[in-house]
């Protein structure tokens, strides 16, 4: 991950990314009738979690599936590739409202 992020910062495509802790770390928060933060403890039992994310400005979709295809391949235990699912999504984008 730290040659990708760099071949991403090298070719001006990196706009943010961070690693995150794992699930058992995380809390699912909600707003309660009273608009106060309700936790309702850790995420249910998955194998999918969120481990991390990318935010890249690319040219075309087929480079950020390649983007995509080399996060994947990341060395997980033992140096092996990991061959994880990676989800691409655009980033949503909000016409600027007029005043």
């Amino acid at each position: 991950m730290h040659r990708l992020n760099k071949e991403l910062r090298d070719a001006g495509e990196l706009v943010g990314g961070e690693g995150l802790t794992g699930p058992r770390k995380a809390r699912l928060v909600r707003a309660g009738n009273d608009g106060r933060p309700v936790t309702d403890g850790v995420f249910p039992e998955t194998k999918e979690f969120l481990a991390g994310y990318l935010i890249i400005e690319v040219d075309r979709r087929e480079r950020a599936y390649e983007v995509a295809g080399k996060a994947s391949a990341a060395p997980g235990p033992g140096g092996k590739p990991l061959n994880m699912d990676i989800e691409v999504r655009e980033v949503m984008s909000v016409s600027p409202v007029e005043v």
